[in-house]
């Protein structure tokens, strides 16, 4: 009977090492499979990351362009109307310089 008793006894000590190897095995593999899950949600993570930065600098570069392309139309403008300018008033200028000339030494 003690002989039974132990043999029960030793069974059972087999049956939990059994199953404490089976339980580490799952939770390894467990372990494995969500480390591998994790890598992966991580790269897509970082991809999106990545193609999000892309869009935002192709966006940023497309407003940089944008108000580049208006400031040089502004300066082109601005050196146009400055041209008019002085071509208009670069003639009276020299008719006024003639006039002051002719008015301090005389005509001749």
């Amino acid at each position: 009977m003690v002989l039974e008793a132990l043999n029960k006894i030793r069974e059972a000590e087999e049956n939990v090492e059994k199953m404490r190897q089976t339980a580490k095995a799952e939770v390894s593999a467990y372990e494995q499979k969500k480390a591998e899950e994790f890598k992966q949600k991580k790269a897509e993570s970082q991809e999106k990351i990545t193609d999000l930065l892309q869009t935002v600098e192709t966006q940023k570069n497309e407003q940089l362009q944008k108000q580049k392309d208006i400031l040089l139309s502004d300066a082109a403008e601005q050196t146009q109307e400055f041209k008019e300018k002085y071509e208009k008033n670069k003639d009276s200028i020299i008719d006024y310089v003639i006039e002051r000339v002719k008015k301090i030494y005389g005509s001749q």
